[in-house]
């Protein structure tokens, strides 16, 4: 079985058969509606994406950047208790918070996003924040993840302090294929990041968060989920119990998801 954390199909198959792209069997695959994506009334067209994906039984649902919803104060009206999660930017500054790739710090209207999200049984995304405002989340609210994401020099990549604050918390880490976030251009070297995480920080943390449909950036032997399981073998080889591999690839991240919030 499989859970992946963060997979942005909603937005790349928008006009498309949504059903051909929902997940299959026992396995569970996170419906994110990356809102950049979006022009116009971003919060209708939020709304009108979830009610496809409800209407063919997708779950979990997550949305990746809620900025629209900073006009006009919406997030305190906005029903946050259908998403899995939510992250407060994407790569730049918002209302709410810095990006990755900008300079800004979480916001006083960012920190009452943080307790209406909370509320509803929302997880909080550290994914898309820079180093500041993750800790400034991280002081700030009590359940977070990191849908995805990798461990390199990257802005969009965490580092060791960051990861150590995440495992003390018993925080959820999607691992990324996005190569640009973890170097590793094939499987055998996907499977040398995970790894390397194992063998510091344990497997009670670490799962997948692919970014499937939101990066071209791949290696072409992990770019589908098929070719993903491979690397459970490899693993496998490697002398990883059947146990610490299925924490990896689907119970940590279901574990999260039913945890009552």
């Amino acid at each position: 079985m499989l859970f992946d954390l963060h997979n942005d199909f909603p937005t790349r198959f928008l006009y498309a058969d949504y059903c051909r792209h929902a997940p299959k069997s026992n396995n569970k695959v996170t419906a994110v509606i990356w809102t950049s994506e979006f022009a116009g009334d971003v919060e209708s067209s939020v709304s009108d994406v979830t009610e496809r994906l409800s209407a063919i039984g997708q779950e979990p649902i997550a949305i990746e950047d809620i900025e629209f919803s900073a006009d006009g104060e919406k997030f305190r009206r906005f029903d946050f208790s259908r998403y899995l999660y939510c992250s407060l930017t994407w790569n730049y500054n918002t209302a709410f918070a810095g990006g990755a790739l900008d300079d800004g710090r979480l916001t006083e209207l960012g920190k009452s996003a943080i307790r209406i999200i909370e509320d509803s049984g929302c997880y909080i995304d550290l994914a898309h924040l820079n180093k500041n405002s993750f800790y400034d989340v991280l002081d700030c609210a009590k359940n977070v993840l990191c849908s995805h994401t990798g461990f390199n020099s990257h802005p969009r990549s965490l580092d060791r302090q960051q990861i150590k604050r995440l495992v003390e918390r018993n925080a959820v880490i999607g691992i990324c294929t996005v190569r640009a976030f973890t170097d590793a251009r094939s499987a055998e070297q996907f499977a040398n990041v995970i790894d390397a995480f194992v063998q510091k920080y344990g497997c009670d943390c670490l799962a997948l968060g692919t970014d499937f449909n939101g990066s071209d950036d791949i290696p072409n032997d992990i770019d589908d989920y098929d070719k993903l399981l491979n690397v459970r073998d490899i693993l496998y080889r490697r002398g990883y119990t059947e146990k610490s591999v299925d924490k990896i690839f689907f119970d940590n991240a279901n574990i999260l998801y039913k945890k009552e919030r």
